[in-house]
C-alpha cells in the first residue's frame, strides 16, 4: 500500500485544521462567559415578593466584640464578632412593608466606659438611603425604624 498520500500537503492541511477543530471545543468550553450561581441568603427569606434588595452600611466608631443586626421577625441580617472600628458593607435583603422597616442592633463594645457610636446606613433599591445610630458604651441593644414616603 501506498502512503504518500499522507506526505501531501492537503492532507498535512487537513491534519492541522482537525486538530485544531478539536481543540477548539474544550478551549470554547474554557473561555465563554457562563454566569455565577447566586449567593444563598444568610437566612431563608420569609417571602420572595416581600424583600427588597439593599445594601448595609455599618461604622463603627470603636472596636466591637461582637455586632448582630436582626429583623423584627427574628431574620439574623448581619452576625459579626471582633469587629474593627472603620466602615464596611454588605449586601441584604430586607423586609420592607409599608415603606417601614424595624431592625434590631446588638453591640458588646467591651469594657470601656467611653462613649462611642455604631451608624447604620440602609440603602434600598429605589428609595433613600437613610441612617441610624446608636450611642453608648458596653453593650447595645436597640431597634431602629426605618420610613420612607410612598413613591
Amino acid at each position: 500500500m501506498d502512503c504518500n498520500f499522507l506526505r501531501s500537503p492537503l492532507a498535512g492541511t487537513a491534519g492541522v485544521l482537525a486538530t485544531l477543530g478539536l481543540l477548539a471545543i474544550p478551549l470554547c468550553h474554557l473561555t465563554s462567559h457562563r454566569p455565577l450561581p447566586a449567593p444563598s441568603p444568610l437566612a431563608p427569606p420569609p417571602t420572595a415578593d416581600a424583600l427588597t434588595s439593599a445594601i448595609l452600611r455599618l461604622k463603627c466608631l470603636a472596636p466591637a466584640r461582637s455586632l448582630r443586626l436582626t429583623t423584627e421577625d427574628g431574620t439574623i441580617l448581619l452576625d459579626l464578632t471582633d469587629v474593627a472600628a472603620g466602615e464596611s458593607e454588605c449586601d441584604a435583603l430586607l423586609p420592607i412593608s409599608h415603606n417601614s422597616l424595624e431592625i434590631s442592633l446588638q453591640a458588646d463594645l467591651g469594657t470601656s466606659t467611653a462613649d462611642t457610636a455604631v451608624f447604620l446606613t440602609i440603602m434600598p433599591d429605589a428609595r433613600d438611603a437613610q441612617t441610624r445610630f446608636v450611642l453608648g458604651s458596653g453593650s447595645l441593644s436597640q431597634p431602629l425604624r426605618f420610613n420612607w414616603q410612598s413613591p
